[in-house]
């Protein structure tokens, strides 16, 4: 008796074994095999800045508090006024074209906020002393630079949106106005 003969359909060719081990390893973990290793360097460079970290109680108290302070910053105020100005945002803004102006202005006036969320102290200058005394340089230009690469996105964005929009046009989309 001889074994039934499968459809070549049915035989997987050599070059499909690698691509099947991937394809397991992606459907158990969710992800590529990099998506992982790149995770794992993310948790040993954290794991080292908290064995730092945990060499000087005083500053792993201060980030404590930071953090918290954050979290509850950013969950009772930041996040709900955020979302008040987005649907405020999404009431005045329209379609032209079929293209929407949210996004155009909801993007640089994010990328502004978090700059300014982040160099809040040397835009205000309210760490003046410390700041010449640990870098030696003034604070002074950091208000105009911010200034400037806030208008620099928002100019970029329009840019953007008329780029879009002429697309549209030219494409013959219907404006909803």
């Amino acid at each position: 008796m001889s074994a039934p003969q499968q459809s070549p359909a049915a035989v997987p060719p050599a070059t499909e074994t690698t691509t099947d081990a991937r394809g397991a390893f992606a459907g158990r973990y969710g992800a590529k095999p990099w998506h992982l290793l790149s995770l794992l360097g993310c948790f040993a460079v954290t794991g080292y800045a908290v064995s730092r970290l945990l060499d000087n109680s005083a500053a792993l108290l201060r980030i404590t508090i930071w953090f918290v302070g954050a979290a509850v910053v950013w969950d009772l105020v930041l996040g709900p006024a955020l979302a008040a100005g987005d649907s405020g945002l999404r009431l005045v803004t329209r379609r032209v074209h079929g293209v929407s102006l949210l996004n155009y202005v909801r993007f640089p006036a994010l990328l502004s906020l978090l700059l300014l969320l982040m160099y809040a102290p040397l835009i205000f200058q309210r760490s003046e002393q410390i700041y010449r005394l640990k870098a030696g340089l003034s604070q002074d230009p950091y208000l105009e630079r911010w200034a400037a690469v806030v208008v620099a996105l928002f100019a970029l964005s329009a840019v953007a949106f008329a780029v879009a929009v002429l697309r549209a046009s030219r494409r013959g989309a219907p404006s909803p106005d």
